[in-house]
């Protein structure tokens, strides 16, 4: 694809909080042991951080804060090989509290990122020139436009740009409740006439785009009517919001410390179904469908058939859940599944 500057159009740009992720252990013990696990989080630089590491050329517009903590994560990024957008200013990094055997999409999640420097900030450190320069790609979740109203604009301005610009627009409808509290998910579908490539889960779609579950569903992990349910939420997607190409959805299901996994990709006129995982124990439930999330970015820019795409972001993903942390680490390599 080529812009009409005819630039090498080379990066994915995500926009999103950089967050610390404090890991305490489910029982309490790091309060005798005053030791306490700390991850670098937040959901587009997972993404972004997955998409480096396959060898992506990639940049994070966000905020730091004007200390050594924000010095010390831009250098991190950096080091990752991460270009880093980031106004600094006075304040705080923004924070959560969430154990490994905890959920994010669950009241196990403690927050402490209001106020932070994300959620203060105005964006409006960098012109669209510089955001944009070089970007093939642009990545944004749901978290980021529901943190604040300069949040939410500048979500809307950039997906609003990229679409002018020829851009690929992703987003992912990660829902996280306790950060809807004091306002209507249903904002999104302000988002979606710029969207290309969707995902989340028939869930996350009800709440946000209010296209709601019409077939009973039983709660088992091979419930036929899952299946199609995701086909006839993405056609009502298409139907409403034409320019979204691609529809993924992630299926997790946990019993105790079990857990079941598949997903689905609607491209073209065909709902796929990737292979079925299932294991005993997990060893982490943070950042998997970020993974996804990467995975089927990575596999679109590198133009793999849809098939091989869906079935390399879930095999991604099931990985991730025994990988410790946010991001996924040099054990997961998508050239070599």
């Amino acid at each position: 694809m080529k812009s009409n500057t005819m630039q090498d159009l080379s990066k994915i740009l995500c926009f999103g909080e950089l967050l610390l992720h404090f890991a305490p252990d489910s029982e309490g013990n790091w309060l005798n042991e005053q030791s306490l696990k700390i991850y670098v989080g937040g959901a587009e630089y997972n993404v972004a951080a997955a998409l480096s590491q396959w060898e992506n050329s990639v940049k994070l517009l966000t905020a730091l804060p004007e200390n050594f903590v924000g010095n010390q994560l831009e250098f991190q990024l950096k080091n990752k090989g991460i270009e880093v957008l980031a106004g600094k200013t006075q304040g705080r990094i923004g924070t959560f509290y969430l154990s490994s055997d905890g959920d994010m999409q669950n009241a196990s999640v403690v927050y402490d990122r209001f106020p932070s420097v994300f959620t203060q900030s105005d964006f409006e450190a960098f012109s669209d020139e510089e955001i944009f320069s070089d970007v093939k790609w642009l990545h944004i979740s749901t978290i980021t436009p529901a943190l604040s109203d300069h949040a939410f604009r500048k979500c809307l301005h950039i997906m609003k740009e990229a679409r002018a610009k020829n851009i690929t627009v992703s987003l992912d409808l990660n829902y996280r409740a306790l950060l809807w509290q004091n306002q209507s998910p249903h904002t999104i579908k302000e988002l979606m006439p710029f969207v290309n490539v969707l995902m989340g889960n028939i869930w996350s779609v009800e709440q946000f785009l209010n296209i709601p579950i019409e077939y009973e569903l039983n709660g088992n992990f091979d419930d036929e009517n899952l299946l199609k349910q995701a086909g006839k939420t993405a056609l009502e997607i298409r139907k409403q919001f034409p320019n979204v190409e691609s529809i993924a959805n992630t299926f997790r299901f946990t019993n105790g410390e079990q857990v079941n996994y598949f997903a689905t990709l609607f491209a073209g006129e065909q709902l796929l179904i990737s292979e079925k995982y299932n294991a005993d124990k997990i060893e982490e439930r943070v950042g998997s469908g970020d993974s996804f999330m990467a995975a089927l970015v990575h596999g679109i820019l590198k133009g793999n058939p849809d098939q091989q795409i869906l079935e390399d972001a879930a095999k991604v993903a099931f990985k991730k859940l025994f990988v410790k942390g946010d991001t996924i680490d040099e054990s997961i390599n998508i050239e070599k599944l």
